[in-house]
């Protein structure tokens, strides 16, 4: 069953990238972080020579108990009396806990680093790419990416450090190990290096399903986020029934690969536990065939083993989880490389002024058969009204998004006051430069905050002109806390008419040079547009504006009307030259009722 004509995992990403391998991706990751993982090394190391050095004396002591003898040893070739044997292991006891402490320190401090640096990468490189990237981005990914995929990056680094320290643990146990008795040490490690080997292939297995759960998991987000956008319709159509049955097919499908997954990842340390079990047993065996009988030192050695074992366990454990989480590592490093390889466009001159603005022989195609605009010409002075016309799907909204300089051309060129709008400041365009879109766009927050959007500098007084020029002052105020009021989510407490006088005010209140309204009364009453019109006439000559409409009504203050259909501009003229020369502008008057 498809969503929308695209099954889940059909996309354009037919699996886990693989540009670049998760390990080579782990270490540019970690490379800023040397010093504090050396640190954690070092205490890390440090911390289970203790221990060995602990239990090694706790065997002693107890041995010397037994025997009732007053000295200890030999430990590492020494007799040490009873009572330093005692403060020595206190000592040592303590002193294990405190770098244990400063190791869990140093690693919660290196996931927390890391996932804010991966958060911040992966936001950052987004909000810096293209317009075009960011619209084809599928519903839900982004958001995806930064919690789940984020999370088990912030995971693979947390295993990565009890990997690490698990490791050193390991060597340091298996160098005391080797002090008591070299022998039984060695045949202990040829062990366990044999039943790593062994479970090799289980670890590659994990990561192989882990590149299949985590597409899943991004296809899951995305649907799911599709589905909810539909919530109206559903109710409108009493579709609930087979909204509620496609989320289940879309959760069956994305648990499968989960389950699958988790129980190769379970199964790993039940089968290396018992595999290390085996060899310990199986070296108890070869010392007892060879008659070996010094309790001492097999206590000792036994004991350093399991307690190798539970690290190599613990190590073996990290391995399998790492092999999982690799593929996440992999998908987000060439997410962020993708929205690199696209930057929003932008140069670093800022000219006299937006306008004039000329657009020469401009086209644009999406793709090399979809061709959007072509050849289109014209020159926009100051303070003209222009207004924008045609058929759905003629290029209207193409070329608003070219005009406030969101795509670059895909040949002529967009000047404004002389310069080559690609080599603009960005930020200096965007201060001039303001849009209304058909569908306004708030979200949850105050009334000044959603009218400032995110700009600093902007003040009470400025807010209160902005909103009376777009006429919905009287609105504000009549709120129970007038600017203050908090709008809900998305700003559900105000109607369309509200909504989109207050994106109007939005618009304003940065006291643009350019305004372009795409569609901006389309879907209101006729109340609400009269407000708005009400608002372009008062603005008609203080500044340069754009309306592209199908509603004729809304363009009666237009200076000059441009008509576009089939990508082509076929017409640019006074309204009153058009009602002479254009047979789509004419009719057009005629549906709207205009004589």
């Amino acid at each position: 069953m498809t969503l929308f004509g695209r099954k889940p995992g059909g996309s354009g990403d037919q699996g886990a990238p693989t540009a670049r391998g998760g390990w080579s991706v782990m270490r540019s990751l970690l490379a800023p972080h040397k010093a504090r993982i050396a640190l954690l090394s070092l205490a890390s190391f440090a911390s289970a020579l203790l221990e060995a050095l602990f239990i090694v004396l706790l065997t002693g002591i107890g041995m010397a108990l037994v025997g009732g003898q007053g000295v200890v040893g030999p430990a590492y070739g020494r007799y040490l009396p009873m009572d330093t044997a005692l403060v020595v292991a206190s000592g040592s006891l303590v002193l294990r806990v405190v770098l244990s402490l400063i190791a869990v320190q140093l690693s919660a401090a290196l996931t927390a680093v890391v996932s804010t640096e991966q958060r911040q990468r992966l936001s950052h490189a987004f909000l810096h790419t293209s317009w075009s990237v960011q619209q084809t981005e599928p519903a839900g990914r982004l958001q995806e990416l930064l919690t789940s995929f984020v999370s088990r990056i912030t995971q693979a680094v947390s295993v990565l450090a009890t990997a690490i320290t698990a490791s050193l643990s390991l060597v340091a146990f298996l160098t005391a190990g080797v002090a008591v008795d070299p022998l039984s040490t060695a045949a202990v490690l040829f062990a366990l290096g044999l039943v790593g080997s062994v479970l090799s292939p289980m670890r590659r297995a994990i990561r192989r399903r882990s590149a299949k759960n985590a597409r899943a998991g991004l296809d899951f987000a995305n649907a799911v986020s599709e589905l909810g956008a539909l919530g109206l319709e559903m109710q409108t159509y009493g579709a609930q029934g087979a909204f509620a049955a496609r989320i289940d097919e879309l959760t069956e499908e994305s648990t499968l690969t989960q389950r699958r997954t988790q129980v190769l990842q379970g199964a790993q340390p039940q089968i290396y536990t018992s595999l290390a079990y085996g060899a310990v047993l199986a070296g108890l065996a070869v010392l007892s065939l060879v008659g070996f009988r010094d309790l001492a030192v097999i206590g000792a050695v036994m004991l350093l083993m399991l307690r190798s074992l539970s690290y190599g366990q613990q190590l073996s454990n990290a391995s399998a989880s790492i092999a999982g989480f690799l593929p996440f590592l992999e998908w987000v490093d060439e997410v962020v490389k993708g929205y690199a390889e696209s930057p929003a466009p932008g140069g670093d001159v800022r000219p006299d002024g937006v306008v004039p603005f000329e657009a020469e022989d401009v086209s644009y195609a999406y793709t090399p058969d979809r061709t959007a605009l072509a050849d289109v010409t014209f020159r926009l002075a100051p303070g003209e009204a222009l207004g924008v016309i045609g058929p759905s799907g003629a290029g209207k909204s193409t070329l608003a998004q070219l005009l406030l300089g969101l795509r670059p051309p895909t040949s002529g060129t967009l000047h404004a006051a002389g310069v080559p709008l690609a080599d603009i400041d960005r930020q200096w365009w965007s201060e001039r430069v303001a849009f209304v879109a058909q569908d306004a766009r708030l979200f949850t927050g105050t009334v000044a905050e959603n009218i400032r959007f995110f700009r600093d500098g902007i003040g009470a007084a400025e807010l209160r002109t902005a909103a009376r020029q777009a006429n919905i002052l009287d609105d504000i105020e009549a709120l129970p806390q007038g600017f203050d009021t908090h709008l809900g989510e998305r700003g559900s407490q105000l109607s369309g008419g509200q909504r989109q006088r207050l994106s109007i005010a939005r618009a304003l209140v940065g006291k643009p040079e350019l305004l372009i309204l795409d569609e901006p009364t389309s879907a209101l009453d006729g109340m609400s547009e009269s407000l708005i019109r009400t608002t372009l006439a008062d603005l008609h000559g203080q500044l340069t504006v754009v309306i592209i409409a199908h509603r004729m009504s809304t363009l009666d203050i237009c200076d000059r009307i441009m008509v576009i259909e089939g990508g082509r501009m076929t017409a640019l003229d006074t309204p009153a030259a058009l009602r002479s020369d254009n047979e789509f502008y004419r009719t057009a008057l005629a549906v709207a009722g205009i004589a």
